[in-house]
This record gives C-alpha cells, structure tokens and sequence, in this order.
C-alpha cells in the first residue's frame, strides 16, 4: 500500500514529499470535499516535484454539464498532473462522458472515479470504467465530520475491493483517516490510502499539514508493507516509490 497526501500548496507538498508520501493530492480544502487547486499552485507544485513521485488532483464537484467537467480535466492534463481524480455523478451515465474520457485515457493522464461512501455508490459502474480506460476507482466521503469507517463497515471496503480487481482497476481509500485507522485499513489492502485532515495540525483539514503526523503515517504503512500483504488480482501497474 502507499501513501498519498492531499496538499494545498508547493509549501505543503515539499513537507508532504520528505516525510515519505508516495503520491502527492491537489486540493483545495476550502472548497470542499474535492476542491479543485487553482492552476497557479498546481504548476509549482508540480515544478517542484519534478516526476518525483505521481502527482494527483482533484476538478471540483457538481458540473452542470459535461463541458464544465471536461474543461477542468483538460486544463490538468495540459498542466502535467499524472492522475485525474473524478467524481461520480449524473455525467458519469452519460455516454458522450464515456467516450470523451476513453480519448483522453489514450495520452499520459490516468483517471480515477470518486464514489462517496456516504451516500449510495452505484459499483456497477466498475465494468464501464474499466471499458471506458479509467487507471482506478476510489471511495472517499463528501461529509468529513464522519470518517469513512464510521460510515462503512470493512466487509463493504473489502468488497470494494475486491470487485475493482476484477476490473482490472487500482483502488484508494480516503474519507477523513488517521494514522490510527491504518491498522485496520491494512487488512483491506488498497493499493493506496489518502489522508488530508488526519495529518493536518490539530486534525483540521484547513489547517497545515503535520510533518510529524504524515511520518506517523508512513511507518505504520511501512510496517504493515513489510510483514506482507496479499497484492491485488488483476492489478498490474505499480506507482513510483518515493525515495
């Protein structure tokens, strides 16, 4: 499993690359659950990352149509970013959403389908994706005042799981974690786990990352890594390590 950090800011994500992140997220935490980051702070971020480690972002929530969640999605692609992380919506049962997303699949961008746990995720989407070229698929949670094992059970995020392997599709789980919830997670076996408030200071997301609490992170990840865990079927491509 590794470790991906969502971060704010060039600042955030150099903190975030040096205690041990293996992804580093774009998001802006002041507008919501997957905030998009503004495209200035994304090409720094970027730039100081220098292919380092993959880099992430999120494109916001609620389009009204599909050229307003295109055009966001476009603009990252031209900016570098190495994974487009996109929520399910209405857009997602569209089929022009589908072949739209399958030509920019084509290029270098890899795509991740958001589901909220705290609502009702609709998997049988899973084998569209997986036609559609989508790199994994996600579930995070859209109200961060309850964290994503207070919301589903570990039988559920198993399942989750296991039907995104069948698929072919690497998976993430995120929803307002702490480290302390990394023991329990370990056992799922996603092939990442996300964290933004549980390593921020005073376990705020608006506040600033915790360099202290994203090491913690690491070396229970690292732990867990090292006494072995089962790898997924069906997924065959490997992230980059951070060094």
């Amino acid at each position: 499993m590794q470790l991906l950090i969502s971060v704010r800011n060039a600042d955030e994500a150099a903190l975030a690359l040096a205690a041990g992140a293996d992804i580093i997220d774009l998001k802006d935490p002041d507008s919501g659950a997957l905030g998009a980051l503004n495209a200035g702070d994304t090409r720094q971020v970027l730039q100081m990352v220098n292919g380092r480690v993959p880099v992430s972002a999120t494109v916001g929530e609620d389009h009204p149509t599909l050229e307003a969640l295109l055009d966001p999605i476009r603009l990252r692609i031209a900016l570098g970013v190495d994974i487009i992380k996109v929520s399910v919506s209405g857009l997602f049962y569209q089929n022009d959403f589908m072949s739209e997303i399958s030509s920019l699949a084509c290029g270098q961008a890899k795509f991740v389908a958001i589901f909220f746990a705290d609502s009702e995720p609709d998997f049988g989407l899973l084998p569209r994706l997986h036609q559609a070229g989508f790199w994994g698929a996600m579930l995070d949670t859209r109200n961060k005042h309850k964290n994503l094992l207070q919301n589903r059970t570990s039988g559920y995020l198993q399942h989750f799981i296991t039907l995104c392997g069948q698929y072919g599709l690497e998976t993430g789980l995120a929803g307002s974690l702490q480290p302390q919830h990394i023991d329990k997670l370990a056992e799922i076996n996603a092939t990442y786990l996300g964290f933004r408030g549980g390593v921020c200071e005073n376990s705020s997301r608006i506040q600033s990352l915790s360099r202290m609490r994203v090491e913690a992170a690491k070396i229970m990840l690292h732990k867990h890594n090292r006494h072995g865990c089962k790898s997924q079927q069906g997924v065959g491509y490997e992230l980059r390590a951070s060094p």
